[in-house]
């Protein structure tokens, strides 16, 4: 999905979120954002452009003012920790559901929720997820979803935020009891946002139950540019029969990408006016989009 005007002042709102964490400085804060005002993304004459690919550039920018490249990693750390707390409680939630599948997607799509660029960086508690659990869902196209995993034999699962791949854990879980798969789960090669890179994904457990990779993007992007990715990541996104794409910067940039139709499912939350308006959803609501 390339940008509306709506994303203009959320990354830029972001922008000075991200500046303000990685330094106490306000002048300096001050010069970062001038120069970011200042760049050709924001004087609305490329619209052909996602919103990961200009937060990857305003990334690179943030790194050569502060000399930081991982301003969030205590955050991330702090939202794994949280959301592994939650894990037991979870996990018997699941268990004890009467469809063990939905619970279990429910609380994927939910733990989109942890998101800095929503400004949403709470960390999970037994009250968030019992709201959580409480979220519509589409029926129809979890069902769609249950059938393409029901064909797939290879799947290739594409994460997203810290906190939030602990709940992509529960689901795989899930997956691999009644669908007999084991993911290759990919997260990103280089620290940008609250996105998971492997270290993180190691922290969590996930290695137990997907072959974890990153995707191969040299750059700060916050989603998996695929024209970028490593050829081995291409080739297994190619010999899936399945890829589940999660959060909104997947969404931004795979949805661009007309070779996965009919193979790929996105699963994010709706944090904003373009994904309500797209899939006819209320702010909040999850959305389950077989492509």
């Amino acid at each position: 999905m390339h940008i509306w005007p709506d994303c203009m002042p959320c990354i830029i709102r972001m922008s000075l979120n991200i500046a303000r964490t990685a330094v106490k400085d306000e002048l300096k804060v001050k010069a970062f954002m001038e120069e970011i005002l200042k760049s050709d993304h924001f004087n609305g004459h490329n619209w052909a452009i996602t919103a990961p690919e200009i937060i990857s550039d305003i990334w690179l920018m943030m790194e050569k003012s502060f000399g930081v490249s991982d301003p969030l990693k205590t955050i991330k750390a702090e939202q794994n920790k949280a959301a592994l707390k939650m894990y037991p409680y979870a996990q018997e939630f699941i268990l004890k559901s009467p469809d063990p599948f939905l619970a279990s997607i429910k609380f994927a799509v939910s733990g989109n929720a942890i998101d800095i660029m929503t400004g949403s960086t709470k960390k999970p508690s037994k009250k968030f997820i019992k709201t959580l659990q409480g979220n519509e869902i589409d029926p129809k196209q979890v069902d769609v979803l249950k059938k393409r995993l029901a064909r797939a034999k290879k799947l290739v699962y594409l994460g997203d935020n810290c906190g939030e791949i602990v709940f992509d854990r529960l689901f795989m879980e899930v997956i691999r009891k009644q669908y007999d798969l084991k993911p290759i789960f990919v997260v990103r090669a280089v620290p940008v946002l609250n996105d998971a890179t492997r270290a993180e994904a190691l922290q969590v457990g996930l290695d137990q139950v997907a072959t974890v990779m990153d995707n191969g993007v040299s750059k700060p992007v916050p989603g998996t540019l695929l024209k970028e990715a490593s050829p081995e990541l291409i080739q297994r996104v190619q010999e899936a029969d399945l890829v589940i794409s999660k959060g909104g910067g997947n969404y931004d940039l795979l949805s661009e990408e007309k070779s996965l139709t009919g193979k790929c499912t996105f699963l994010l939350q709706a944090k904003c006016e373009p994904y309500c308006m797209t899939h006819q959803v209320q702010p909040g609501g999850l959305i389950v989009y077989n492509f």
